[in-house]
């Protein structure tokens, strides 16, 4: 089962929502329905309006859903510039925290991650400055019930795109504020390095705010969690690009593996892997590439069934390959995005070997990671 679904396409990028997201637009929605409370001179809630309950909810979940569609425009902002300067972007998710932009690459230009990291907080706040503009302007027309909830709406939506711009330049990764400390480092220093100190100082920050939240809200020992896996993240990250950016494809992959036939069954093929000593191979018919067939497709099928069951009924049929010319790197990025433990390599359309998770791994171990 996804856990996330697409809702839709904004330039081109496709929207999904996280099902924990519901979780939050739920909580936001019921909030914003029944309290009232007063932050820095904006009322946030319909709680105290003399209304019925349904019409609360009802605005409830149209706030909500209004201040969320900001959290995308600020996500929308990131993945419009990543794409500018050239790098795809698979999706943008919607998560209980917030939006994450997935892109397949960040610049490791410092220049272009600063214009990227920065434009998120900017759009927040744009946001939140035209919302506290109407906010003024309506609370100058009068007080009747209309105008308080336009007043109640507005002034929320200013209130919280203010927080979340100011947020994200806090200098704690993996928020905008950590990317931006690290293109300022790195403008200065070896980008590695940059890293290293702005995944520290997000560990530091996550560390502080949970403390603080242990003893005044726990909200905020949640997004502690999440910055400090996500600091800890970027770091692994950097680490594995940096072990595998001297290899290619071709340094690390296991070439010659044989093939197995579409026809073989799978009390055959496991005699076969037992015999060759690996754990998946292709399938091929007049050299023609079929297929995989792993040790996990086999372990799918009961064992009683292995005599009367052909590798060609349970093998991956979704492929993927990768020239062998190719960064190592980039096997470890397809190997992610596609779920496989496994790639082709090829060259030319000639098929050469297999790349694995192990192989990539062992080269990891070499350098240390």
């Amino acid at each position: 089962m996804k856990s996330s679904v697409q809702i839709g396409k904004i330039i081109g990028i496709p929207i999904r929502i996280h099902f924990t997201f519901l979780i939050i637009l739920a909580l936001f929605a019921w909030s914003f329905s029944t309290d009232s409370v007063t932050l820095f001179g904006f009322i946030i809630g319909y709680g105290a309006l003399p209304i019925d309950l349904i019409v609360k909810v009802i605005l409830g979940i149209f706030i909500a859903v209004l201040l969320f569609g900001c959290v995308l425009l600020h996500e929308v902002g990131h993945s419009y510039f990543t794409q500018r300067y050239g790098y795809k972007i698979n999706g943008i998710t919607l998560y209980i925290f917030g939006g994450v932009s997935q892109a397949e690459e960040i610049p490791h230009d410092p220049k272009m991650e600063l214009k990227i990291a920065a434009i998120g907080p900017a759009i927040s706040i744009l946001l939140g400055f035209l919302f506290y503009v109407c906010y003024f302007l309506i609370n100058d027309l009068g007080t009747s019930l209309n105008l308080q909830i336009m007043s109640i709406t507005v002034g929320t939506l200013a209130f919280y795109n203010i927080l979340l711009g100011l947020f994200n330049l806090i200098p704690a990764f993996p928020i905008d504020g950590g990317r931006i400390l690290r293109s300022i480092l790195a403008s200065r220093m070896e980008y590695g390095r940059a890293t290293k100190i702005a995944s520290n100082i997000g560990k530091g920050f996550a560390v502080a705010m949970a403390v603080f939240g242990i003893f005044f809200n726990f909200w905020l020992v949640l997004i502690a969690v999440f910055v400090y896996i996500g600091a800890s993240e970027e770091d692994k990250a950097l680490q594995i690009s940096i072990a595998l950016e001297s290899f290619k494809v071709k340094d690390l992959m296991t070439p010659s593996i044989d093939s197995v036939s579409p026809n073989m069954t799978l009390r055959e093929f496991s005699e076969y892997m037992f015999t060759h000593k690996h754990l998946g191979y292709p399938v091929m018919e007049n050299n023609h590439i079929l297929g995989m067939m792993t040790i996990n497709e086999l372990h799918k099928v009961e064992k009683e069934k292995h005599e009367n069951t052909i590798v060609k009924d349970v093998m991956r049929k979704d492929v993927v390959s990768i020239s062998s010319d190719e960064p190592a790197i980039s096997a470890f990025k397809t190997m992610m995005k596609n779920n496989h433990e496994r790639l082709l390599v090829q060259k030319n359309g000639e098929y050469l070997g297999i790349i694995s998770w192990s192989d990539l791994l062992r080269a990891m171990k070499m350098k240390g990671v």
